[in-house]
């Protein structure tokens, strides 16, 4: 009975791990172009924030949803190809057909950190900019916060799911998938509401979305058609295409195509504008407080 046990388990394993197996070189190729494209992707955004060193134009919620959607999409892909790696560990598959059983990961890794970078670059670059809201600042400073401890939760989903049973391990999973194709569709709201409102993109790059948009259905089709892809891995990227165009549409009609009175390039002058004068105002007034506090604390009988 124990070695008939043993034996339905091995033969389950050998039919899970040939799932893996036969994987394309034309796909491995194809997902290292898309890799460095992700990267690639990214830097219009970073050299946007270093160039204008204000977050003039980017949604705080956008920046919380966005870092959160991330987060949540890199815990399922953890979990997700772990099986892959169990394979790969024990032996039942070759180094080639290892790496790429693992593409999904890194691929998604890589975009998730490029993601969360730009909540990082917004608050470095913009910490003692005159051109940085600094209310705006404050509540971006809060969404970090949030955006660390969803971080060490997800850490420790990551811990119980790879310590338990497939079934566990699964569910959690597609939960976090299921988190993460939901906020991909409600963190472009805001961003879109936003750049309504503005009527310009401000810091929001449009060469980013000029390649991420067709890029992130390309990606979409590199996950779907990788051996062993769950649904829940590429859903969000599909949603995610489908939304950043509606924005990008919208940022590309104010910046080239909106007539109706001032440009967006002239909108977001004035914007930052008034930001750099209250600035200027609330550093001139800080100096005379602190004169007005240091002297109303003086000891009298030094007077």
């Amino acid at each position: 009975m124990m070695i008939h046990s043993l034996l339905n388990l091995y033969s389950r394993e050998e039919d899970t791990c040939s799932v893996f197996e036969g994987a394309s070189t034309v796909n491995l190729i194809f997902s290292i172009f898309i890799t460095i494209g992700i990267i690639v992707s990214y830097l219009p955004q970073y050299h946007r924030i270093y160039q204008k060193k204000t977050s003039e134009g980017l949604s705080t919620n956008f920046l919380l949803l966005g870092s959160c959607s991330a987060i949540f999409t890199l815990t399922n892909i953890i979990l997700v190809s772990s099986t892959a790696r169990y394979c790969c560990f024990s032996g039942a598959l070759s180094r080639f057909n290892c790496i790429n059983s693992q593409l999904n990961l890194i691929q998604i890794g890589i975009q998730c950190t490029c993601a969360i970078l730009i909540l990082i670059f917004v608050l470095l670059i913009t910490r003692h900019s005159l051109k940085q809201d600094k209310e705006e600042f404050q509540r971006i400073i809060v969404v970090s916060k949030f955006v660390t401890l969803h971080g060490i939760l997800s850490l420790i989903q990551i811990v119980i799911g790879l310590s338990s049973n497939k079934n566990i391990l699964y569910s959690i999973a597609s939960v976090n998938g299921l988190l993460s194709t939901l906020l991909t569709v409600v963190k472009y709201v805001p961003q879109i509401h936003t750049t309504y409102v503005l009527k310009h993109p401000g810091t929001l790059s449009i060469g980013m979305m000029c390649i991420q948009t067709p890029g992130g259905f390309i990606f979409t089709a590199t996950l779907f058609f990788t051996k062993g892809s769950h649904w829940s891995s590429w859903v969000s990227y599909l949603v995610a295409a489908l939304m950043q165009g509606a924005l990008l549409t919208l940022c590309i009609y104010y910046e080239y195509f909106a007539k109706d009175g001032a440009n967006a390039e002239e909108l977001e002058r004035r914007a930052v504008e008034r930001i750099i004068e209250e600035n200027l105002h609330d550093d001139d007034t800080v100096p005379n407080t602190n004169n007005e506090l240091r002297t109303s604390s003086r000891d009298p009988l030094l007077e």
